[in-house]
């Protein structure tokens, strides 16, 4: 009986380790996933490259306008990307749809309209008011 228990209180030691480490590990990704799309927008790369060279303030503030203007640049060309990506996948579900079978088409709507939530989701807030700034900019210039 003896034996069991310390078996048992082996084993439940070791789960519980592998539950952790997914949980820890899980953590650590998220974070860096976060970490990357905050660099996707103005202030998170500006901060990152100030943050990697180890720019004290003098530095920021001589380095800010340049810095700036590039992570905007940087900012629109992932901001195109996705469009042209959107584009590109929008396409060729036209084209695809014709040759699907009522279910396949309906399948392929409900993992487009799944997809787009998830990524809505996914997108940091800071991300998600961007982009509506950009559009009514985009709007009002029009």
């Amino acid at each position: 009986m003896r034996t069991f228990k310390i078996i048992a209180a082996v084993f439940s030691l070791v789960g519980i380790g592998f539950i952790a480490g997914f949980f820890t590990h899980r953590y650590v990704a998220l974070q860096q996933i976060h970490k990357v799309a905050e660099m996707r927008l103005p202030p998170g790369f500006e901060e990152h490259l100030y943050h990697i060279i180890g720019a004290d303030s003098e530095q920021q503030k001589q380095l800010h306008p340049i810095v700036h203007s590039y992570a905007g640049r940087i900012s629109e060309v992932h901001t195109d990307f996705r469009a042209r990506r959107k584009a590109l996948i929008d396409s060729m579900h036209q084209e695809i749809k014709p040759l699907l079978t009522e279910e396949q088409v309906q399948k392929l709507d409900d993992f487009s309209r799944h997809f787009r939530e998830r990524t809505k989701k996914r997108r940091p807030p800071e991300e998600k008011n961007h982009q509506h700034d950009g559009l009514r900019e985009k709007r009002n210039s029009d």
